[in-house]
């Protein structure tokens, strides 16, 4: 049975998308069998992969029970997909009011996870219904925060959200890590940050990559690629595996891989 890693945080704007992108990526390329599931109605990581939203079965689609969740699968240069949907902002009300609303997805994903290593899962920027869904059906949570003050005065709420969920929802869900991106050395505020984030992860109880990830054009330029709808999806590591960006992402997925090991 395949690991669920929800890539989370409740604000914008903080590279989570990328994080997600890019983990997911590091992790295929290690040989791991991935699934990306897009739960952002904003759709980026959709965009990225190059998935279609039109004529096809959506992450709608399987969370109203109207396909299965195998029907929803794309595949892509990047990867398994099932795509996300701008229709997820009107359908919230629509879940919000459906019994055991929070386990939707892990109830409708439970079968075609079988058939991976690993699911990655892009949650919305908020703590609304659809972030419910994916900590609810995840196994544990990277928490993608931005080296600046804001993103570290907001982690707290969310640490608290995530052990109000394993105390109400989901009592196997982990954080497996709290990974600083946007990262420049040369910044003192960026070291002052970087070095706080451990001090700050045993007060709170929870782990921070060692890794950080540091600031690359090549992610923007990949992605800037992957946008264009006449270019197919293209990887990090394809691109320019000797990037920063490509060398951190990998060595937090090995991380990752390693804090998943310790957790069975």
């Amino acid at each position: 049975m395949a690991k669920v890693i929800a890539i989370t945080n409740q604000k914008g704007g903080v590279a989570k998308t990328s994080d997600a992108i890019n983990l997911a990526d590091a992790f295929r390329h290690l040989g791991n069998k991935i699934l990306f599931i897009d739960m952002d109605p904003q759709c980026n990581s959709t965009a990225v992969y190059n998935a279609q939203t039109e004529g096809v079965n959506t992450i709608v689609d399987v969370l109203k029970g109207d396909c299965k969740a195998d029907e929803a699968v794309q595949h892509t240069a990047l990867g398994d997909i099932i795509a996300g949907d701008k229709l997820l902002n009107q359908e919230e009300m629509f879940f919000n009011n459906q019994k055991a609303r929070e386990s939707i997805l892990k109830r409708r994903i439970f079968r075609v996870i079988e058939n991976y290593d690993y699911v990655f899962i892009d949650t919305p920027p908020n703590l609304g219904i659809y972030m419910l869904m994916s900590l609810t059906a995840a196994d544990g949570c990277v928490v993608a925060i931005r080296a600046e003050k804001f993103a570290i005065d907001g982690l707290s709420l969310l640490i608290q959200t995530v052990n109000e969920i394993v105390e109400t929802l989901n009592d196997e869900l982990r954080i497996y890590g709290v990974l600083l991106n946007a990262y420049d050395k040369r910044n003192a505020l960026d070291r002052q940050i970087y070095q706080m984030l451990p001090e700050l992860g045993e007060a709170s109880s929870f782990r921070t990559f060692k890794t950080a990830i540091r600031t690359d054009q090549n992610v923007k330029n990949v992605q800037a690629m992957e946008l264009d709808d006449s270019a197919q999806a293209r990887s990090l590591f394809e691109l320019a595996p000797k990037c920063n960006a490509a060398q951190d992402y990998m060595d937090a997925a090995k991380e990752l891989i390693g804090f998943i090991k310790e957790r069975n």
